[in-house]
């Protein structure tokens, strides 16, 4: 009797059908009105709110945002894309339209279920191996402090992995298609260092395939597949236009591309981030094993189990008197390990390493030895500043490699591999013969023996560890010169964080064994034949997941969610922030509130009002080298305020709430000068801003010398700003000689254009971060605009590949359809 045609499909919707359910569950609170709304999220909202005032406005979001650091381009914030792009419309399908954080476990479910289907193994595995990459703890983690992007892009990398891999396994037009689809994805997240990371393991399983390809002489699928490899790249690529050629455009000005400033030894930095800085956020060399042991560090920064009533810390708090166990309390913190801080563990779950690196022993050298380079290298790499004798080269020798920071998030890379790894070894003991099993349980003891050897390891770090943090140990040294009584009571509490520490990593070693002991024991009975194999990998796969998803509730759950009507304001107006609004002119606020220390933090600020600070990751360079040498100096900052048109300062006061100064001597947004100095370089022309009287006097850089026209001086002319619409600002200018005029706007040269009576004329660097032109005598009508080549140039490109992309897809399902084959 023929088979129906249905009955292949039927292993694909259970998958489907579990993976929906589990996020459905897991996430049960979005559908009850709540949603997430964490503090990078509200932060983000801040920094958007001035493109959506736009929007609501215009229709469509601007260019350029004024809200924050006086200015910068608006598509590194919030930004309009081509509306005929079809790959978004497969992400909707795949997603089914779920609202955050559902999505993204759905999502990333999926998109490993497709990299265990293109390594060839059985459906079930790869539903619960997929279940256990989407649920690694990390992921939750980082959605709980509003990481969304990282996220998607992780969901995505799994999918992308399996393109290239059916692409290698000759299914050419499933392989072209979907390289091209979840390329474009891939990069659409917008996280471009995950797509890095993914990239650098794409490398390594690259050149496994090409050295066997090699060693066959099979030249010609070698020349197919850099042939379509590089026009499906080419399509996923093309496909984000806009948000590529706009992204690197901008990197050329942002503080990613390094200063313009000298350093203390003569040097400039113009190739990326500072080897400090990019190396920031490092993990401590023992912890990787987080992967294995979720609490070896503490866990996430506050672990429910550290700021329990029955904890040490908790005692320790409450057994002293009260004004210093309130100051104390918040050094609480459970985490202690190498980044400083963490909302969760990089836990890949106990199971899962075990059956992860029992594929060293099961499998044959396909995959494993390029998983064991690329994960090797990813942990090297996650040492970051705590390794620098690799590290500091690597930023050298991998091109991009010193644009990014954080090396901790590389852990994404071990993560994954553990789970492809595991889903091969469940495969095979899935497909083993009788005549296999002896043979296949010689090599599962060896896999065995070396995860005794690794929690002798972890038994020897908790033997050693001394639990503590550098704040830690910072703070006990500076109490030496307090009262006995009040150093006691701060040893006594140090003394029980340390053995809080202590004692969630013991427990957590003895949760992990327990975990690996029983599945263990299900895989020597499923090995003996004792249990059959479907109720065996059910056993495991179930056992993993309750691993997982028990740990995750401990970072993500219900108290993290909040009313939806509640996250559609995350900012209330302070009445500092209510009396400056009353103020209906052209302004910008400092705000001073948490002190000049944390003046680049997340905050409210950019939310109501046009702020010189702000946050954003990728911040201007000429920008933050102002941030850095002058607004950091603050109060020795007053020409730099006034120049940046700073009409409003917030300060805090002593009882607690915000207060508002009136600076009287700001500029204003436009303004004729008297006189003109020139400086040979930035280093030059940033110190002088420390004393120059900014409101008579511009300087400018030799360089510039000729485009500027002499600054005579005459009381009669004037100028002055008639609108402001984000991408075109007009002004108008009243001279009687040709004067110089400095715009209290951010100089960016890469979009911006001036025209003086519709003329084009050369916008010049002024006051090393201002506009300033100079002004012929007469009437004039002043406009600016910010047509960004980038983001036009992009578009047009970005529509021709979604083209492209859609005739591949249906193409490719024209073929699959035809041949009836996947």
């Amino acid at each position: 009797m023929q088979k129906s045609w249905y009955r292949p499909f039927i292993p694909h919707a259970i998958a489907i059908g579990v993976f929906l359910l589990v996020a459905v569950v897991y996430c049960k609170p979005i559908f009850e009105h709540k949603t997430l709304s964490p503090d990078d999220t509200a932060g983000w909202k801040a920094m958007a709110q001035n493109s959506f005032q736009y929007k609501e406005i215009h229709g469509r979001f601007p260019l350029w945002t004024e809200n924050l650091f006086c200015g910068m381009p608006a598509y590194q914030i919030a930004m309009d894309t081509p509306a005929f792009s079809p790959q978004y419309l497969i992400y909707n399908i795949l997603t089914l339209g779920l609202p955050a954080p559902a999505n993204f476990f759905l999502l990333a479910c999926i998109c490993f279920y497709l990299l265990a289907l293109a390594l060839r193994v059985n459906p079930y595995v790869g539903m619960f191996t997929a279940l256990a990459y989407a649920y690694s703890t990390y992921n939750p983690s980082i959605l709980v402090v509003g990481h969304s992007t990282k996220m998607e892009a992780i969901a995505i990398m799994p999918a992308f992995l399996a393109s290239l891999l059916w692409l290698y396994e000759k299914k050419y037009w499933l392989g072209t298609a979907t390289l091209a689809l979840f390329t474009s994805l891939f990069i659409a997240a917008n996280h471009p260092q995950i797509v890095y990371y993914g990239l650098i393991t794409a490398a390594f399983m690259t050149l496994a395939y090409l050295i066997r390809w090699v060693r066959q002489k099979d030249y010609r699928h070698i020349a197919l597949v850099i042939a379509l490899g590089a026009a499906a790249g080419l399509i996923g690529i093309a496909s984000n236009a806009v948000v590529i050629l706009t992204t690197m455009d901008y990197a050329k000005a942002s503080l990613r591309n390094g200063s313009d400033l000298a350093t203390a030894g003569g040097n400039i930095t113009k190739t990326g981030l500072s080897q400090d800085y990019a190396l920031s956020y490092s993990m401590y060399k023992t912890e990787a094993f987080t992967l294995f042991v979720p609490k070896i560090y503490g866990g996430g920064n506050f672990d429910a189990q550290m700021t329990a009533d029955d904890s040490k810390t908790m005692t320790a708090l409450q057994n002293m008197p009260p004004q210093i166990g309130q100051q104390l309390q918040q050094m609480v913190r459970s985490y202690w390990g190498g980044i400083g801080g963490t909302a969760g563990p990089a836990y890949a779950g106990a199971v899962i390493c075990l059956f992860g690196l029992m594929g060293f022993f099961l499998l044959d050298g396909k995959h494993k030895w390029w998983m064991l380079a690329a994960g090797v290298l990813a942990i090297l790499m996650s040492w970051g500043s705590y390794f620098v004798e690799f590290n500091g080269p690597l930023l050298k020798i991998l091109p991009g490699y010193s644009k990014f920071r954080a090396p901790s998030v590389i852990i994404v890379i071990p993560t994954l591999l553990l789970c492809m790894l595991a889903a091969l070894s469940l495969n095979r003991l899935l497909t083993l013969t009788a005549a296999e099993s002896d043979a296949t349980w010689k090599q599962y003891k060896k896999g065995l023996y070396l995860m005794g050897g690794i929690f002798v390891i972890l038994f020897l770090l908790y033997m050693s560890f001394d639990y503590t943090t550098e704040g830690d140990r910072g703070f006990q040294q500076r109490i030496t010169s307090a009262p006995a009584e009040v150093q006691e009571f701060i040893r006594s509490f140090l003394h029980a964080l340390r053995d809080d520490r202590q004692s969630m990593f013991l427990g957590s070693i003895f949760r992990s064994l327990a975990y690996i002991a029983i599945a263990a024991t299900i895989g020597f009975f499923w090995l003996k034949g004792k249990l059959k194999p479907f109720l065996s990998l059910g056993l495991i796969g179930t056992l993993a997941f309750i691993d997982l998803i028990t740990t995750d509730i401990q970072y993500l759950n219900a108290d993290k969610y909040q009313d939806e009507e509640e996250a559609q304001t995350p900012f209330q107006p302070t009445p500092a922030d209510q009396q400056i609004l009353t103020d209906k002119s052209y302004y910008r606020v400092f705000d001073l509130r948490e002190g000049r220390e944390n003046i680049t933090n997340s905050g409210p600020t950019p939310y109501f009002h046009h702020s010189i600070t702000g946050y954003h990751p990728a911040k201007l360079s000429i920008y933050e080298d102002i941030i850095e040498n002058q607004l950091y100096k603050y109060p020795n900052c007053q020409p730099v305020l006034n120049m940046l048109n700073t009409k409003y300062l917030l300060l805090p006061t002593a009882g607690g709430r915000d207060s508002v100064a009136l600076n009287k001597a700001a500029l204003g947004p436009v303004w004729l000068v008297r006189g003109i100095r020139y400086a040979p370089d930035a280093r030059t022309v940033m110190d002088a801003l420390t004393d120059l009287d900014t409101r008579d006097t511009a300087i400018l850089f030799t360089a510039d010398q000729s485009k500027a026209a002499d600054a005579t001086p005459a009381n009669t002319d004037s100028i002055w700003l008639e609108k402001n619409d984000n991408d075109e600002m007009t002004y108008h200018a009243t001279t009687t000689a040709p004067r110089f005029a400095v715009f209290s706007e951010v100089y960016y040269n890469r979009g911006w254009h001036a025209y003086i009576n519709n003329n084009e004329v050369p916008i010049i660097r002024t006051d090393y971060v201002l506009r300033g032109l100079s002004i012929p005598a007469g009437s004039h009508t002043i406009r600016f605009t910010f047509h960004p080549a980038s983001y036009y140039t992009g578009t047009t490109i970005q529509i021709i590949a979604g083209i492209f992309m859609l005739a591949l897809l249906l193409a490719t399902a024209f073929q699959i359809i035809r041949k009836r084959s996947f």
